[in-house]
């Protein structure tokens, strides 16, 4: 596997972006701002960064832990994206 492939796959794991249906094993496509649909049944999915974008939508000034807590992601992506300027702290 070479450099390129190697960071693709970082960048995959780091957010966990779905790239296969949870649902009917289809190819998930990227439909932006976090989200993916499956090309088949066209169950949706969200990435890390979908997840807080949405919650964040809905609960406002959420913190970091109630953020971390109801999405499942893990704080230190939170912070992440907070720090690549990708989701604001309201």
């Amino acid at each position: 596997m070479g450099k390129f492939e190697n960071t693709m796959n970082m960048l995959l794991d780091t957010y966990h972006k779905p790239t296969t249906c949870e649902k009917c094993g289809g190819r998930m496509i990227f439909h932006g701002c976090g989200e993916y649909v499956c090309e088949n049944c066209k169950n949706v999915e969200y990435d890390d960064y979908g997840k807080v974008r949405n919650y964040i939508e809905t609960h406002g000034n959420a913190t970091i832990t109630d953020t971390a807590e109801a999405t499942g992601v893990k704080t230190e992506v939170i912070k992440d994206l907070i720090k690549n300027m990708r989701i604001s702290k309201g």
